[in-house]
């Protein structure tokens, strides 16, 4: 079934819209939320958030891209979660990768400071050539292993970790260079 479809049948609060939606993009909805997680229960239980949250969004929302819209709500319930799940202990994972480029005073309550961070960084990656925005999407987006990222841009384990780490510091003096993040 096409996306505007889903999409009409979701904001005419159809059920049917629902399970289109889950037959159509619910393993690649799953596969995010276990890409994070590392843990089938959460993962099975954020799919479910995820779902209800595009239900409860649509409408008023009437996302062009549904993909990109789900892949967002995905991934936004399960760094939530993964928050969540976290906040006693951190350890080095996808989160704190990003943490020495992203400021520290950054909070998703936020929703301005979210607002203007975004923009920052999508126009940061903007300027980024076609290979490197893909391998960043795909380690931090769709949360790939660097391993996967890397050879998904037909680059070596190491050479996909270089460059990402070479991309997080030019993130890192981006953000500073617009007051948004001090050292």
């Amino acid at each position: 079934m096409e996306d505007a479809k889903i999409t009409e049948l979701i904001f005419r609060k159809n059920e049917g819209g629902l399970s289109a939606l889950r037959s159509k993009y619910g393993k690649l909805m799953m596969t995010l939320c276990r890409r994070l997680l590392k843990s089938a229960e959460d993962a099975e239980e954020v799919f479910n958030d995820t779902l209800l949250a595009v239900w409860e969004s649509i409408p008023p929302a009437r996302p062009d891209n549904l993909k990109a819209y789900v892949c967002k709500i995905s991934r936004r319930q399960s760094v939530s979660r993964l928050r969540y799940n976290t906040a006693k202990m951190r350890s080095t994972d996808l989160l704190t990768e990003l943490d020495e480029c992203v400021p520290s005073d950054y909070t998703p309550e936020s929703a301005a400071e979210e607002a203007e961070l975004s923009r920052a960084i999508n126009d940061w990656l903007k300027a980024q050539s076609e290979h490197r925005q893909k391998l960043f999407a795909l380690r931090y987006f769709y949360a790939e292993t660097v391993k996967d990222a890397a050879r998904a841009c037909s680059m070596t384990e190491n050479a996909g970790a270089a460059a990402l780490m070479r991309m997080r510091k030019s993130l890192k003096s981006y953000l500073i260079e617009r007051g948004m993040f001090y050292e």
